[in-house]
C-alpha cells in the first residue's frame, strides 16, 4: 500500500515572498495556502500483526529502524519506576548475546542501539542492513534480564532520585504532574527509593511478557533500503513473533479544579523560584482544534517573539526567558507555561503569566502577530521536512492514530484558515485562567505569602507529600549560643574537641562530568595549619592548598599562586580546627532565624555573621544538635547562585564526631565526597606546611 508524505515545497512558499520585487509600501493580498505535496512510503502489515513502515532515502548510505510498542500508559504504584528499568533492562544482554557481545558487534560495525520501555531503535550504514535487522530483533524478542545488571540499573536510578531531589526543575515537574494528572494517574505517579527497591527482576520480566506483542508494534524503516527488501527482512526476523491479547489499563481521569491552587516546594537554598502554571486539556491526537491552539501557543509563549518573552523578560527583566507549551494525548493533556524567575518577584510574575493568558481570551491579536506565527511555523515545518525522520514520524502518527490520509497533506490549508476569533475561542477554551495548577519551587519563606493571593497554598516535598509550612518559628527560650552549645555536646564536648591536635581525612569525590573518582587528602594541625590535595589516577594532582598560618600556596592545572597578607587571613577559617566552637570568642554575630525542614527533619537556620561581615546559614538539627547543611550565596557567571554543603553519616572517632559524608551543590554542579579515613593526633609537624 503506498501513500504519499512531505516533500520541500515549503521552501518555496517561503522564498517566493523574500525575492519578489514589489512595492514594500504596498501590502500585498495573501496567496491562497497550498496543500503540501507528498513524497512516498510504503506500509506492510504481517500476518502476526506487526505494521511496517517504509521511507526510502538514498542521499546517504544509511538506514534506521526504529520500533515502537503501542500500549496504554501504566499505573505501577508502589513499584513506580518498572516500567523504565525493563526498557534499560533490553539492552543489557539477549539469549543469545551477553551486554558485552552486543556492545562488540554494535561498535564493529559503527551502529547505535537504543532502548526505552515500549521502543528500540538501530541505526548504521546500509550494508549492514541485515545485521541491523538481527540485532534489533535479538534485542526486542530476546531480552535476557541479566540480574547483576538489573542491580547496577537500580542503583543507578536511586542516584538519579538522589540527584534530582537538589534540581529545582526536577521537583517542579514532579509535583506540577503530581496536581495536574492526580497521584493515581499513570502520568502523576511519582518515584522514590522505597518504589525502586520495591522492584524485582520479575515485575521487569512480567511487563514485557504482558505488554509487547507484534499486533501492538510498529516498526519505522528510513533511509537506503528498498520498500520490499526491508518488508523481507523484518518478515525473516520478525514473522514468528506470535500475537497476543495486551492489557487494557483503566486510566482515572484528571482531577478538576473549580479554582487555582498553589503548590510550593521548599528549597532554601533558591536564589530563584522555578514556575510552572497550567492546567489539564482534553486535545487527542488529530483533533480540529490542534492546529488553532499550535497557533495561539506561538504567540502567548512559543519562542523569543512570544508575548510572555517579551513582557516577563525584555519588558520585566524578571526572567532568561518565560515559555509555554501543550501536549496531546489519546487520555489526557496539558498546557503549562514557566520560567525561572528572582525570589523577590515571583508572584508579580505570576500576575503576568495570568495577565496574558487573559489577554490571549478576551482581546482579539493583531493580524501581524496572527500572521508572523502562522509564517513561524511553516517555517519550521519547513525545516523539518528536510529530514526523512519527520516524514516516517507523520507516516507512523497517521497509522497509530487513525488520523485521516491527507492529514499532513492539508496542513497549510488548515493552518492558513486560522482566524483571530479561532484564536480567543481555543485560549478560553485551554487556558484554564481561573483554575490553574501554580507550581513554585523556591525558598518558601521569602514567596509563600506572597502567593496566597492566587489561591490556596500547599507545601509540598518530594515524594509529593504535604509537609505543612516550611518554617516555625523559634520556641521561647531557645537561643543561638545555646543551639552551638548542643553541636559541641553533640560533637563529643569542648574538652574532647581541645584535646584534638591535628586531623588527617582521606576521602574519594565524585566531580560532575569526570568519568573516575578524585582522592582528596585533608590535613589541618592547630592553630592555623591546612594541607588540601586533590588529584585523580592518570591526571596526576588537580590542585593543592598548603597553608602555614602566614602565607598559602595554591597549584594546580591552572599553575601555580602564594597569597600572602591580608589575603591569606581568609584561610585561617578553613584551617582551623572545630571553627563553630569559636564563633563567640573571635567576633562572630549569631542570629536564630526560624525552624525548618530539611528533607523532613527540623532544623534551626542560624545566620552566622563573620567579622569581615560575610554571611552564611548553618541548620542544626533539633533532635541531635548535629550541624546538618550550610548555606552561602555567591556571584555565578549569570547571577547570584547557593553554594550548599549538607553533612551526614556522622561517626565517633577518637571520642570526637566527624561527618563521612559530605554533599556540595552549586548551581546545577554536585559533589558527593565520601569519608574512607579519618586520624587524629598522628604528630603533625609544621614541617609537612611548607
Amino acid at each position: 500500500m503506498m501513500k504519499r508524505i512531505l516533500t520541500s515545497t515549503l521552501a518555496l512558499l517561503l522564498s517566493v515572498a523574500t525575492f519578489a520585487q514589489v512595492d514594500r509600501s504596498i501590502r500585498p493580498e495573501a496567496a491562497p495556502a497550498k496543500d503540501i505535496e507528498f513524497g512516498d512510503y510504503d506500509v506492510y502489515k504481517l500476518k502476526n500483526g506487526l505494521t511496517i513502515i517504509v521511507v526510502e532515502n538514498d542521499k546517504l548510505p544509511r538506514v534506521s529502524f526504529s520500533l515502537v510498542v503501542d500500549r496504554d500508559p501504566i499505573i505501577e504504584g508502589d513499584k513506580a519506576g518498572y516500567v523504565s528499568l525493563a526498557g534499560q533492562l533490553l539492552r543489557q544482554g539477549t539469549t543469545n548475546r551477553s551486554k558485552d557481545q552486543l556492545d562488540e558487534e554494535i561498535d564493529f560495525i559503527g551502529a547505535s542501539l537504543f532502548t526505552g520501555s515500549s521502543n528500540v531503535y538501530a541505526a548504521g550504514l546500509s550494508k549492514y542492513t541485515e545485521t541491523l535487522v538481527e540485532l534489533l530483533a535479538d534485542v526486542a524478542l530476546n531480552p535476557s534480564f541479566p540480574a547483576e545488571e538489573f542491580e547496577k540499573l537500580k542503583k543507578q536510578s536511586l542516584s538519579g532520585i538522589e540527584n534530582a531531589k537538589d534540581d529545582p526543575n526536577s521537583l517542579s515537574s514532579r509535583i506540577f504532574n503530581q496536581s495536574v494528572y492526580g497521584q493515581e494517574h499513570p502520568y502523576g505517579e511519582l518515584d522514590s527509593e522505597a518504589t525502586i527497591e520495591n522492584i524485582n527482576l520479575e515485575d521487569c520480566k512480567n511487563y514485557y511478557n504482558q505488554y509487547w506483542a507484534p499486533n501492538q508494534t510498529y516498526i519505522t524503516v528510513v533511509g537506503d533500503i528498498k520498500a520490499r527488501k526491508a518488508k523481507k527482512l523484518i518478515k525473516k526476523y520478525f514473522g514468528d513473533w506470535e500475537m497476543k491479547a495486551v492489557p487494557k489499563t483503566e486510566v482515572p481521569t484528571a482531577p478538576s479544579y473549580d479554582q487555582t491552587i498553589v503548590n510550593i516546594v521548599n528549597r532554601n537554598s533558591s536564589v530563584q523560584t522555578v514556575l510552572n502554571i497550567g492546567n489539564s486539556i482534553d486535545l487527542k491526537p488529530g483533533h480540529p482544534d490542534i492546529v488553532k491552539l499550535t497557533v495561539a501557543n506561538q504567540i502567548l509563549g512559543g519562542g523569543s517573539m512570544g508575548r510572555l518573552f517579551r513582557n516577563i523578560r525584555e519588558d520585566k527583566a524578571y526572567t532568561y526567558g518565560a515559555y509555554s507549551s501543550y501536549s496531546t494525548d489519546r487520555y489526557v493533556g496539558e498546557f503549562s507555561a514557566g520560567a525561572s524567575v528572582r525570589n523577590e518577584v515571583t508572584d508579580s510574575a505570576v500576575v503576568e503569566f495570568i495577565k496574558e493568558f487573559r489577554r490571549m481570551q478576551n482581546e482579539a491579536v493583531s493580524a501581524e502577530e496572527l500572521q508572523a506565527a502562522k509564517n513561524n511555523i511553516i517555517g519550521s515545518m519547513g525545516r523539518s521536512l528536510e529530514s526523512p525522520q519527520t516524514i516516517a514520524s507523520y507516516a507512523l502518527n497517521i497509522q497509530r492514530y487513525g488520523l485521516p490520509e491527507d492529514y499532513y497533506e492539508s496542513y497549510l490549508s488548515r493552518l492558513d484558515a486560522v482566524t483571530v476569533e479561532d484564536i480567543m475561542a481555543v485560549a478560553k477554551k485551554y487556558f484554564k485562567a481561573d483554575a490553574l495548577v501554580i507550581t513554585a519551587v523556591g525558598k518558601g519563606g521569602e514567596i509563600a505569602s506572597t502567593l496566597e493571593k492566587f489561591g490556596p497554598v500547599t507545601y509540598y516535598d518530594f515524594y509529593g507529600e504535604e509537609t505543612g509550612p516550611p518554617s516555625l518559628p523559634i520556641p521561647a527560650g531557645v537561643t543561638a549560643e545555646g543551639v552551638l552549645q548542643n553541636f559541641i555536646d553533640a560533637l563529643g564536648g569542648q574538652e574532647k574537641l581541645d584535646a584534638v591536635k591535628d586531623v588527617t581525612i582521606n576521602s574519594t569525590m565524585a566531580l560532575p562530568g569526570m568519568p573516575m573518582e578524585a582522592t582528596n587528602v585533608t590535613k589541618q594541625k592547630r592553630p592555623y595549619y591546612l594541607y588540601q590535595e586533590m588529584s585523580v589516577a592518570g591526571m596526576g594532582t588537580l590542585n593543592k592548598t598548603v597553608f602555614n598560618g602566614k602565607t598559602a600556596k595554591v597549584s594546580g592545572m591552572g599553575g601555580n599562586q602564594e597569597v600572602s597578607g591580608e589575603e591569606a587571613e581568609a584561610f585561617k577559617s578553613q584551617a582551623k580546627l572545630f571553627i563553630e566552637s569559636t564563633y563567640l570568642e573571635s567576633g562572630y554575630t549569631l542570629k536564630l532565624s526560624s525552624i525548618q525542614f530539611l528533607d523532613g527533619v527540623k532544623a534551626y537556620a542560624m545566620e552566622v555573621t563573620n567579622p569581615d561581615g560575610d554571611n552564611i546559614t548553618e541548620y542544626y538539627s533539633v533532635e541531635t544538635g548535629l550541624k546538618l547543611r550550610e548555606e552561602e550565596t555567591m556571584d555565578g557567571p549569570e547571577g547570584p547562585i547557593t553554594v550548599s554543603k549538607s553533612f551526614n553519616d556522622y561517626r565517633e572517632v577518637n571520642g570526637v564526631m566527624f561527618p563521612f559524608s559530605i554533599t556540595i551543590n552549586q548551581g546545577q554542579q554536585k559533589i558527593d565526597l565520601s569519608v574512607k579515613s579519618i586520624m587524629v593526633n598522628t604528630g603533625l609537624k609544621a614541617s609537612d606546611f611548607n
